[in-house]
């Protein structure tokens, strides 16, 4: 319990705490929740996200007579915030990439569903790019924009593995996911399910349907 103590005297202290600038830019209201620590303690608290272009924050209300206690991602397992579960995960490589780490070093992860597939959502804030218009001229460089990536472990033995956006890498990728529904697996290949279709391949491989008589809208019950 004291190790736990000072682990966390340590993170606030070395991460910073400007009251001012996180209650601005926090996501939400506090909720009930829990986060597990590097060490793997668990601690109950009332947390909230805060994000910007460089990091994620899990924040811990300290009381109004205190700055929030500022989590960051290295120094946690995982948490929940009202009904939401995250899980804290480390260089995810992107399907058919090995290599390539889209989401970085560590990232957040929000838990959409669970069970022999799971499927994870990632949340980005990045930079918002202007467009160029005749001339050479740059408009609409605007404020900061959300980026959602989709992260699936297809199985319990398998390792996690983000989704590509393009059409040719995600047949080329994605379809050996799902290599034993091969009537699903040889639809992706030959690109007839696409990035759009994401949901619908989800629900058609989790409940072994025949995915052209999947619906976008009974696809959308199957997570938010």
């Amino acid at each position: 319990m004291l190790l736990a103590l000072g682990l966390l005297a340590s993170l606030a202290h070395s991460q910073g705490r400007h009251k001012k600038f996180f209650e601005v830019a926090a996501i939400g209201k506090y909720q009930p929740g829990a986060y597990t620590l590097a060490d793997g303690s668990r601690h109950a608290g009332a947390l909230r996200l805060w994000q910007d272009e460089t990091r994620t924050v899990v924040q811990v209300n300290q009381g109004k007579a205190a700055d929030p206690l500022n989590l960051e991602l290295a120094g946690l397992r995982g948490l929940h915030i009202g009904p939401d579960s995250f899980v804290v995960a480390r260089q995810v490589a992107l399907a058919g990439t090995p290599a390539a780490r889209p989401l970085g070093d560590i990232s957040l992860l929000k838990v959409v569903l669970q069970g022999k597939t799971q499927v994870f959502e990632h949340d980005q804030v990045v930079a918002s790019k202007g467009r160029m218009e005749a001339g050479g001229m740059m408009y609409g460089g605007g404020g900061p924009v959300h980026v959602h990536t989709w992260v699936v472990r297809p199985s319990a033995q398998a390792e996690l593995v983000a989704i590509p956006e393009g059409r040719t890498e995600f047949a080329q990728h994605v379809a050996g996911l799902f290599v034993d529904y091969p009537a699903l697996c040889q639809r992706i290949r030959a690109g007839l399910e696409g990035p759009d279709d994401f949901k619908r391949i989800i629900y058609a491989y989790a409940f072994r349907q025949n995915i052209s008589e999947v619906s976008f809208e009974r696809a959308a019950t199957i997570f938010p």
